[in-house]
């Protein structure tokens, strides 16, 4: 990396439930990386796998490692590994994944290399770990009228061309996964908003950074490797397969995102058009994969969704 000034120093968080092999794994990945200065922060949400065991003895010095009384979820366990951190910026990875040696060398050099854009996000390219080359997506992007999402470029095959045709990066709506911002930047916004609980609070971390005037950027050259099905994203259609937890969160959490994102005439269409059309369509997608206990979940999540009380936008 061309040292322009002194490296900047990096948090790295990783928030596990129940993953300990996997969060293991992701740890040992992060700490063969090349760049530095950085710090590992471990945060385990109250595992019953012996997760928290397993790191401290594999790590003991070599990671700052917290452990929550109860699992706070994604979004709660990113602000309490915030709160630990020392670094200039915050490095978010799900314990899922495995990153290449040189993605935070790139992603240092990305944001240095490309003042003009002012990023406040900045993230790999997120391949699947069982099929190396094969992208899970390239742009994640919501719909603030429907609340569609879009996953551009999903299960294509990388076979050199975006970083080799004169492709730097690419602006992007939302960053998933893994993501890295300043941390002065991630206090203004006011962190990750927890009442979302999980799903949909990185998107909702984007909307706010863009709100405040930033970029959300993916880099070619900075590669992670996420332990998904093969058909998880591209066969982003339905609730099939899925546990009970994520179909009540994300039938709720589609609108708690469009009241705290959407406004005036695209909200109203939200509310009256595409919110009922969406809650149509995952009822017939339950009904059709033969998923009858869940109905009741998709009904409470949309209600709770519009009943919830949406505090008063401070950024």
């Amino acid at each position: 990396m061309t040292d322009m000034d002194k490296n900047p120093f990096v948090s790295v968080i990783i928030v596990s439930y129940n993953r300990k092999d996997e969060c293991l794994e992701c740890v040992d990945s992060v700490l063969r990386s090349n760049y530095s200065p950085l710090e590992v922060i471990a945060v385990d949400n109250a595992s019953i796998d012996n997760t928290y065991a397993a790191l401290e003895e594999r790590y003991a010095a070599k990671i700052k490692l917290v452990r929550s009384e109860k699992n706070i979820y994604a979004a709660g366990g990113r602000n309490l590994g915030a709160r630990y951190a020392s670094g200039e910026y915050l490095l978010f990875i799900d314990s899922d994944n495995v990153i290449d040696k040189e993605m935070i060398t790139y992603l240092i050099e990305g944001i240095r290399e490309n003042k003009e854009l002012k990023i406040g996000i900045a993230g790999p390219f997120t391949y699947y770990k069982s099929d190396r080359k094969r992208l899970c997506w390239l742009n994640n992007s919501i719909s603030l009228v429907t609340s569609h999402t879009a996953f551009t470029g999903a299960g294509a095959m990388d076979d050199g061309q975006y970083q080799y045709q004169n492709l730097n990066y690419i602006t992007v709506g939302h960053m998933p996964n893994v993501f890295m911002l300043k941390k002065d930047l991630f206090s203004a916004v006011g962190g990750i908003d927890s009442d979302y609980v999980m799903h949909y609070e990185e998107s909702d971390l984007a909307e706010k950074v863009k709100r405040q005037g930033y970029s959300v950027v993916l880099f070619p050259k900075a590669k992670t490797w996420h332990d998904l099905p093969l058909r998880s994203v591209r066969g982003h259609k339905s609730f099939t397969g899925i546990n009970t937890a994520m179909v009540y969160y994300v039938s709720r959490n589609r609108v708690i995102f469009m009241r705290k994102n959407s406004k005036g005439i695209r909200l109203l269409l939200f509310l009256v058009l595409f919110s009922n059309l969406f809650l149509i369509y995952n009822l017939a997608v339950l009904i059709m994969n033969g998923k009858f206990s869940l109905i009741t979940l998709v009904f409470k999540g949309y209600a709770d969704g519009l009943s919830f009380s949406i505090k008063p936008k401070n950024q």
